[in-house]
């Protein structure tokens, strides 16, 4: 009777075990929002308090994590923190600080906006929207300066890319890549749909 009792109790147990597992691996994410508050939160910090922050997705050997990134001013300096955070339940996996001597007014002084953004990147080829189909629109940074990086096509012919300065419209590292061939136009051709797909325009 024992023996049938320690059986069960550990058929239970299994059960039990299964079934929190099962329970944790269909469980939601964390969303981007709250790893940016958990990453600002072990620094000790509010998104009011820095001057820039994004989280990116990232998957390391298959598993999805959030790459969270900051910058908090502080005195002729700014502080960058690097941030891992898991996406299944929030747990912080890295994090790093550096001191990067920046120019404020290139950080702080604004965002003229995607739209604006785009219209700036066109114009400096010489196009409007209505002539373009845009591939790529995404905010990032480098050395402390906030860009946007803008990939667009009017044909099949050539891509168009640059980056335009958030906060003051500056469009730099402008470059065209003439397709060379047929396979050239068919992967833009490709690249213009799923563009397209994916972004909704």
């Amino acid at each position: 009777m024992k023996k049938n009792f320690k059986k069960l109790s550990s058929l239970a147990l299994s059960l039990l075990l299964v079934f929190s597992l099962s329970l944790s691996a269909f469980a939601a994410d964390i969303s981007a929002q709250q790893a940016k508050e958990i990453a600002l939160g072990d620094a000790g910090y509010k998104e009011a308090d820095v001057a820039y922050i994004r989280a990116g997705v990232d998957y390391e050997n298959g598993v999805k994590e959030y790459d969270v990134e900051f910058l908090v001013k502080n005195a002729d300096a700014y502080l960058e923190y690097d941030y891992e955070v898991r996406a299944a339940d929030g747990k912080i996996l890295s994090k790093d600080r550096d001191v990067e001597k920046l120019n404020p007014d290139v950080v702080l002084s604004g965002d003229i906006g995607k739209e604006a953004a785009l219209e700036a990147a066109y114009a400096a080829f010489g196009f409007s929207a209505e002539d373009v189909k845009l591939l790529k629109a995404e905010k990032d940074r480098d050395d402390g300066v906030v860009y946007y990086e803008v990939e667009f096509i009017k044909n099949y012919d050539c891509k168009y890319s640059c980056d335009v300065i958030a906060a003051s419209g500056k469009v730099v590292d402008k470059e065209q890549d003439i397709s060379r061939n047929f396979f050239d136009k068919v992967e833009l051709f490709f690249e213009a749909l799923f563009a397209q797909l994916f972004s909704g325009r």
